[in-house]
């Protein structure tokens, strides 16, 4: 009977922990496609309808089309991108991937979401060589 009793009771324990790890999934979800919509460069209008409205107007259309040219440029297509991390905050969160591009092998997207209204809304995002030194430490190591 206590053996039955110590199984239940770890059963109810373990299936507690799981609901709890999965609490964040619609959210992670719903931003991972928002991450995909804006990243493929292609469709603006999809891209803008994930975006806060402060996002949106400052990037425009033509400036969204501009940052993607000039990216493919100097990176070449987004070939892969694996989510390493997610960080949860009251008020929003921020998915930090790591990204390999075809003339850049190591890459970070980090993408930042904010809760309006109980929407999901990309406030900000940037793409930076995780290897690249700040200007300042540049000019320190040529003195």
């Amino acid at each position: 009977m206590k053996k039955k009793f110590v199984m239940f009771l770890m059963t109810v324990m373990l299936s507690f922990s799981a609901v709890c790890f999965a609490s964040y999934g619609t959210d992670l979800d719903a931003e991972a496609k928002a991450v995909d919509q804006f990243f493929a460069g292609t469709d603006y209008k999809k891209a803008a309808a994930v975006m806060d409205a402060d996002l949106a107007k400052n990037l425009t259309a033509d400036k969204y089309k501009e940052m993607f040219a000039s990216m493919e440029k100097d990176l070449g297509k987004l070939v892969q991108k694996d989510l390493r991390v997610y960080q949860v905050f009251p008020d929003g969160h921020i998915l930090r991937y790591a990204a390999k591009f075809e003339k850049a092998s190591q890459m970070e997207i980090d993408a930042v979401f904010k809760n309006v209204g109980g929407k999901l809304l990309m406030m900000d995002f940037r793409v930076l060589d995780p290897n690249a030194q700040a200007p300042a430490a540049n000019q320190a190591e040529k003195k």
